[in-house]
């Protein structure tokens, strides 16, 4: 089969030129391997017959994800399945919740402007500091008694809570390889959940 040819017109007339088609722009699988940078970002881990893939690949860093919203979003919701945050009296926890959600609607919109100003590590760091603190404000709780610093607590998880939703939504649409994006995220409500379950246990 000819290479394709193309045709340019010239003050001179048409000329006829071949066109070679861009080798370097052949996808992964024609290519065959992938060439990756040196580093400890990049070294794969054997323990026994299980290979760990690598710090920088798809696989760890949603595999990562999925535990930070295992441990934070997964036990908030533990703990609000307790109904009330395991208080006698739900108020406390109702005004908390309102909290939460009003300000989790407002950040959320402008959540991903956040995430590209921060960048995707620090937007989703600062993401899950707001649920140990709503937390732990359910503990100062008990000694105390002090609800507003329960519904101020809930007010700031509501903006740490639209940073990490913005940069886990970001992760989990463009690390995964197009084919495996189906199984990454089931992978990850499937991590995340767990926490909710462990949290109930």
């Amino acid at each position: 089969m000819s290479d394709p040819e193309k045709e340019t017109t010239t003050a001179q007339g048409t000329v006829s030129e071949t066109v070679q088609p861009d080798r370097s722009s052949s996808s992964v699988e024609e290519q065959g391997h992938v060439e990756l940078p040196t580093g400890w970002k990049y070294r794969t881990h054997r323990i026994g017959p299980w290979t760990i893939p690598c710090y920088a690949s798809p696989p760890f860093q949603l595999t990562l994800v999925a535990f930070v919203c295992f441990l934070c979003p997964g036990m908030f919701n533990a703990v609000n399945g307790l109904g009330g945050g395991g208080q006698e009296n739900p108020k406390t926890a109702d005004n908390a919740n309102v909290a939460v959600y009003a300000t989790f609607s407002v950040v959320g919109f402008f959540a991903g402007t956040i995430a590209n100003r921060l960048g995707i590590k620090l937007t989703l760091s600062l993401g899950g500091m707001g649920y140990f603190l709503y937390v732990s404000s359910y503990l100062s709780y008990n000694h105390n008694k002090n609800s507003g610093f329960v519904i101020f607590s809930g007010a700031v998880l509501g903006v740490c809570a639209g940073m990490l939703w913005a940069a886990q939504g970001a992760i989990m649409m463009s690390y995964p390889p197009e084919q495996s994006k189906g199984r990454y995220i089931s992978w990850f409500w499937m991590i995340f959940n767990l926490g909710a379950v462990i949290g109930g246990l």
